[in-house]
């Protein structure tokens, strides 16, 4: 089967028409390490971490920013961390993607194909993490 070239003249980077980019501010996440909690019934989550997914929930409906269009394969992420925490950035990604996909933003957190963390100030993660995921084409 013969594939289309797509005209990427008017579009940003030559990126095609379907890719998807979605810019979330949410707050920042809790560490792996302290997601899941071990009992007498087996594993739950962490009384922290549930608190972070609601206080996730409702920023993401403050700010207006639910997306309208959900990454349906392969996907890049980075994480934008307010430096204002006192934490192992690197400890903030699975929260998050496991929120993405809990949320029906990509269809499975296993198709994050690459992903980056970095420190910023405070005024560019204002709720304490910025996230971009961005499908991936090719």
């Amino acid at each position: 089967m013969k594939r289309a070239l797509l005209k990427t003249t008017d579009r940003p980077f030559g990126l095609p028409e379907e890719s998807i980019e979605i810019v979330l501010d949410l707050p920042y996440p809790p560490s792996t390490n302290k997601l899941w909690r071990y009992g007498n019934r087996g594993v739950f989550k962490s009384i922290n971490y549930v608190n972070w997914l609601a206080e996730a929930d409702a920023t993401t409906m403050e700010l207006k920013q639910y997306p309208k269009r959900k990454i349906h394969g392969p996907f890049a992420v980075h994480l934008a961390l307010s430096e204002d925490r006192n934490s192992d950035g690197d400890n903030a990604i699975k929260a998050a993607l496991d929120w993405c996909q809990s949320r029906d933003l990509v269809r499975n957190d296993r198709d994050c194909r690459k992903g980056s963390w970095e420190f910023v100030s405070p005024e560019y993660a204002p709720r304490g993490l910025r996230l971009t995921l961005r499908s991936l084409h090719g």
